[in-house]
């Protein structure tokens, strides 16, 4: 008898430690419960000013520790908007890649408020042989001939972004630069002072684009003109007619060169 209670005992002892060790795994093997959350994405490829569509955008669910700032949690927000930074299938649409509302799409979404895109005419060497593309960043000379053949180039603008070369918004869509059968136009993001500045340029001489590396934001102040002068090149002295006397030998003398804008004035001084 006290053999069979010590035979139950071992039973339920071991049956109770079987259930413990079955529900200590399925609790180990269970998958944890995932907090996660939907964003929307491009459902293909999206290139830069395209109009999004309903169909150009789907969800995709990841954890929401890994949510990226600026996602959008609903596709309503961002259709009928333009893309202002290319995006690829899969990729999550962010609010810095997409253009405010009633911005419009193509060109015109990519005009920041408070700036102004304004194009200028390029050629395979003012254009730096076609290597200027969209989002690259250029600084702007200027040149002028004086009505007495002296020329100065001065740099008017610096780190002036590029949006468009030609009618192309990717950088990826580069242009050939053996081609010079059309005229080719660069479309620069300028604010309403650096337009201005830019269309009289453009009308009093000349104007070439010089590309900038994209991490160099350094911006210099003190612009000097650059002259013929700083060349080691100058204009020949005219000759001055000396009043000749008997018996005096002329004296040499000095001639003041004196510019007011693009006018030049010369004084002789004893």
């Amino acid at each position: 008898m006290q053999r069979h209670r010590v035979l139950i005992a071992f039973g339920i002892a071991w049956l109770t430690a079987l259930g413990l060790s079955w529900w200590v795994y399925r609790s180990s093997s269970a998958p944890e419960k995932r907090d996660t959350v939907s964003i929307v994405a491009a459902a293909k490829d999206l290139p830069i000013g395209k109009r999004v569509e309903t169909a150009d955008v789907k969800l995709i669910t990841l954890d929401r520790k890994d949510l990226p700032k600026g996602a959008f949690l609903k596709a309503a927000d961002i259709v009928d908007r333009a893309v202002s930074v290319q995006v690829t299938t899969n990729e999550p649409i962010l609010a810095g890649k997409i253009a405010a509302k009633g911005s419009g799409e193509g060109l015109t979404s990519l005009i920041e408020p408070g700036t102004r895109a304004i194009s200028v005419q390029v050629n395979e060497i003012s254009g730096v042989s076609g290597f200027i593309q969209p989002g690259t960043r250029v600084d702007v000379l200027f040149t002028r001939v004086f009505s007495n053949g002296d020329a100065a180039t001065v740099t008017i603008l610096q780190n002036v972004k590029v949006i468009a070369y030609g009618k192309q918004l990717e950088a990826a869509a580069r242009v050939d630069p053996r081609d010079t059968s059309k005229p080719t136009v660069a479309t620069l993001l300028v604010t309403q002072d650096e337009a201005e500045k830019l269309v009289l340029a453009m009308q009093r001489g000349r104007i070439q684009l010089v590309l900038r590396n994209a991490l160099d934001e350094e911006v210099n102040e003190d612009v000097i003109p650059t002259q013929s002068v700083d060349l080691g090149i100058e204009e020949p002295r005219r000759p001055v007619a000396a009043v000749l006397r008997p018996g005096i030998r002329p004296e040499p003398r000095k001639v003041i060169r004196i510019y007011r804008g693009d006018k030049l004035t010369e004084q002789m001084v004893e």
